[in-house]
């Protein structure tokens, strides 16, 4: 049996417990119920753009170099792979290397740069509308809700939401459109999962420390179930 002074303690640490799990409960609950509340089609805001299979595919008869010469273009970074795509209407190769990833021209060899006059075309075609592109920014490290790493041109078009678009500056390589509503959405992710940094990992050392700590709220109330339940049969006992 536990003493009276041991079950006093007890319930003060179950008390604090179950405050602090149920503080994030509160967040769960309230985070899950703007989740069901939103359609995924426009958390991601698929309507502003063209789908994945939209883009014209390569124009062969453009096609002037082998991907064999593409890889000569390059010899120099050690390539490994390659690739042909369209790239804003124009056959491209994509050459990946041990220093990085290069664009080579089809038509002419020649080695492509993606300046923000072709970032603007490749979004350009990438965007369902015709509205305004508000403004450009060169950023050279990728932001995280960008999706695509190295440097990058962010276009920010006119619109509600605040709608954004990033092409990589690396292989033209545009990223999912982006507004306040998937920022939010985001952002209540992270808290949900409990992984402030990334929002993506559902293990972090948060979610465990929570996951002990709800246990062990679970076991000072079960502690404390049972002593009050066995002074109540001692006390009838003793009666």
């Amino acid at each position: 049996m536990i003493s009276p002074r041991l079950a006093r303690r007890i319930a003060q640490i179950h008390k604090w417990l179950g405050l602090i799990v149920f503080a994030q409960l509160m967040v769960w609950t309230a985070t899950g119920l703007f989740f069901v509340s939103m359609h995924m089609t426009d958390v991601r805001a698929e309507s502003l753009v063209h789908p994945p299979g939209h883009a014209a595919p390569v124009d062969l008869r453009k096609v002037k170099f082998s991907s064999a010469d593409a890889l000569k273009a390059v010899a120099e970074d050690a390539p490994t792979e390659v690739t042909l795509k369209a790239l804003a209407g124009a056959p491209v190769y994509e050459v990946r290397g041990a220093i990085g990833t290069f664009l080579v021209s089809a038509e002419t060899g020649e080695h492509i740069v993606v300046d923000e006059e072709l970032a603007r075309s490749i979004a350009r075609a990438t965007w369902v509308s015709d509205a305004a592109i508000e403004h450009v920014e060169e950023l050279e490290a990728a932001p995280r809700e960008s999706s695509v790493k190295g440097d990058v041109w962010a276009f920010h078009f006119a619109g509600d939401g605040k709608p954004m678009l990033y092409v990589s500056s690396v292989n033209g390589r545009v990223s999912a459109p982006r507004t306040d509503l998937w920022r939010t959405y985001d952002f209540l992710y992270g808290l949900h999962m409990m992984d402030y940094a990334d929002h993506e990992n559902y293990s972090t050392p948060w979610m465990v420390a929570l996951a002990v700590l709800a246990l062990s709220a679970t076991l000072f109330g079960v502690a404390l179930l049972v002593h009050r339940f066995t002074r109540g049969l001692i006390r009838k006992d003793a009666g």
